[in-house]
């Protein structure tokens, strides 16, 4: 459900009560359609996300109803409005100030909602009238409104791509504990939660119900399960940390019922507003693990980092509904089921808002108290965590004919307390986190636009700790589009594609300055890059065929960066019966270490999904030591992870280990 239809949720029920569901959509037939797909197909779905999926089918029947009742076309980001013939929507002043507003007041946070809630109404007036046009222009030509309707698609698919684009992310190296891996994660110093660990004694997996943790003992020759950490009936575990030094679990949940997951409207169904749970337990043992706190906090989970001991939440908390001025639990967060005050709500850069992005810290001393919260009104985003901040940043598509502009607002954060700082904005989208980056107080970003034309370029800006823009270059690689990105230090890398594959190096010595100082082409694309060593980096995504444009094989390509003017391609290999990898769109998925020469992913080819470990050498260039099969039914991407020499692939409920040395198997266990 997107986030701007909210408008039309009472008159849906009440104009689809008599629709008929297609016999194609009903839950039997869907379960149906489910298990008569192959094993490896199937594999990825669990009976919570089978639920979820029906769920989603419903709310498609009832959106199709919907746009038929309303009109409603507020999926789409370039307005129908915008054409010649039918009426205007005015735009939103986005707020030129670089403090961000503080609320004075519960009165004043409503009158932001209520803004919102009276623009969808103004919106959805003019789509209405929008028809009307349309059906006048219909009978002067047929075809018109065929062609139209064609257009409204192509740009229902763009929303969804970018929305999955913005899911991906830029990680560190793997490898960082020595003797075991560590997650993935985007940056150095900041902890983020998974669905599989280890402490280089045990492993904790997240089992296929999201509803438990197994401990499993891995100190000996054999696996064996140990404990289970469950977290009680109506939550289910989204991620988990563990922290080896300090002895202590914290898993993240989720608590409502699956149709409450994904609507946040309670309206739909559940007996409880769907909020975030951070569950903290003791493992000094870890074969009997104890719960010593509970923070919960509103909304949809989102993300959540781990600092210096401290765990920082992230929650979306949105306002479907009609509410009361005078009942603040019914608009406001809640945290620990207290409504949080009036002053810690910062406003929007913009005149409305429709949902809050909520912040929790988390003292891990003491789990049961939230040791302080912050919520921003928004219309949503995404973020990005650097050692000392939090960026939220969310896209404004149409704004004053320039296709978009992404508004960002700047917390900081240190030993669990939160505070505002500064909001900017600049022109162009961001692909995902890879392609922003704080350094010695500047930030750098990598974005895509559009011209009035439609066409792409990408621009790179530098803004300061006010973010005021300081540096730019903009009008790069036109006609094309940003695929991935990667800072290190005062030079930033970012590959672009429409048909082949050029790599920039980015000069950012002088951030007022910044300079393209080299270009490198070559086919295909990299959709993850990852510092391999100070020399080199690594591209994983996908090769395409020079002539038909097509793509024909996940691709591994080292480049030498030695010198960032002259970057060249030392070596490249192409997985030809493999179609695409988890790497791409889930930088967790990936195992890198340079300092062991490990380089794993699971790929996905015409014979199910496997793993694959490769090892690098300038000489030799990629050797693949591993291809295996990966067995295990989950909905959730596979994890390679390792303790001294063997390597450990977890699949949902199942859990292989291999040698490092002769990567043979050693061990198996069915959870």
């Amino acid at each position: 459900m997107d986030k701007r239809e909210q408008d039309v949720l009472k008159q849906v029920k009440q104009k689809t009560a008599d629709i008929q569901v297609p016999e194609k959509l009903k839950p039997d037939n869907i379960r149906r359609m489910l298990e008569d797909k192959e094993p490896e197909k199937r594999s990825k779905w669990g009976a919570r996300q089978t639920g979820a999926l029906i769920a989603a089918c419903m709310a498609v029947v009832i959106g199709v109803a919907a746009w038929k009742a309303s009109g409603a076309d507020s999926m789409i980001r370039t307005d129908s409005s915008n054409r010649a013939s039918g009426p205007k929507v005015r735009e939103d002043h986005i707020d030129g100030s670089r403090m961000i507003a503080q609320a004075e007041s519960y009165d004043q946070v409503y009158g932001y909602l209520e803004e919102y809630q009276r623009q969808q109404r103004e919106r959805s007036d003019s789509v209405v009238k929008q028809e009307s046009y349309d059906m006048i222009a219909e009978s002067a030509d047929g075809g018109m409104k065929e062609e139209f309707a064609m257009t409204e698609n192509a740009e229902q698919d763009r929303a969804l791509e970018d929305n999955a684009s913005a899911g991906a992310a830029q990680s560190m190296d793997a490898s960082e504990g020595g003797g075991y891996s560590e997650t993935n994660v985007r940056q150095e110093g900041v902890d983020e939660g998974d669905i599989v660990k280890t402490d280089g004694a045990y492993l904790y997996v997240l089992e296929d119900e999201e509803d438990k943790i197994a401990v499993i003992d891995a100190k000996g020759q054999d696996m064996k399960k140990v404990a289970e950490i469950e977290v009680g009936s109506g939550c289910y575990i989204q991620e988990f940390y563990v922290q080896p030094e300090q002895k202590k679990l914290v898993a993240v949940c989720s608590r409502g019922d699956s149709m409450m997951l994904y609507s946040s409207d309670p309206s739909y169904g559940g007996d409880e507003n769907p909020a975030v749970v951070a569950v903290t337990y003791d493992i000094e043992d870890p074969e009997n693990p104890a719960e010593e706190g509970r923070v919960s906090q509103s909304g949809s989970y989102n993300s959540s980092r781990m600092a210096d001991g401290y765990l920082y939440l992230f929650s979306e908390y949105h306002i479907w509904n009609e509410v009361s001025l005078h009942e603040p639990r019914e608009f406001v967060p809640l945290i620990n089921e207290n409504v949080m005050s009036a002053d810690d709500i910062y406003l929007p850069q913009i005149s409305q808002a429709n949902m809050y992005e909520v912040i929790t810290a988390v003292d891990l001393k003491k789990p049961d108290k939230a040791k302080d919260s912050k919520a921003i009104m928004s219309k949503g985003g995404s973020l990005y965590v650097s050692g000392g901040n939090i960026y939220f940043y969310e896209e404004e598509w149409g704004y004053s004919g320039s296709g978009c502009v992404t508004t960002i607002r700047k917390v900081a954060y240190k030993d669990g307390q939160l505070k505002a700082k500064a909001q900017g904005q600049f022109d162009g989208y961001l692909k995902d986190s890879f392609c922003i980056d704080e350094y010695e107080g500047n930030l750098r970003v990598v974005t895509t636009k559009n011209d009035s034309r439609g066409a792409d370029s990408n621009s790179v800006y530098i803004l300061d700790e006010e973010l005021e823009q300081i540096g730019s270059i903009e009008e790069l690689a036109k006609d094309e589009r940003v695929y991935s990105a990667r800072f290190m230090g005062d030079t930033g890398y970012f590959v672009t594609f429409r048909e082949t594959d050029p790599l920039f190096s980015v000069d950012l010595t002088d951030p007022k300055k910044p300079k393209i100082v080299g270009e490198l082409k070559i086919p295909g694309f990299s959709e993850y890059l990852h510092f391999y060593g100070e020399d080199r980096l690594l591209g994983i995504g996908m090769n395409v065929d020079e002539e038909t444009l097509v793509t024909d094989g996940v691709k591994l390509t080292m480049f030498d960066i030695s010198d960032k003017t002259d970057v060249k391609e030392a070596d490249t290999h192409v997985l030809k019966n493999v179609y695409d990898t988890a790497v791409s769109y889930d930088y967790k998925a990936a195992l890198i270490s340079p300092e062991r020469n490990i380089i794993g992913f699971p790929g996905n080819s015409e014979g199910g999904q496997k793993y694959f470990l490769f090892e690098y050498d300038d000489d030799g260039g990629f050797s693949c030591n591993m291809e295996e099969k990966i067995n295990g039914n989950a909905m959730r991407n596979s994890r390679g992870l390792y303790i001294e020499d063997t390597l450990y692939v977890v699949q949902g409920n199942i859990i292989e280990a291999y040698s490092l040395k002769d990567y043979q198997k050693t061990d198996d266990l069915i959870l």
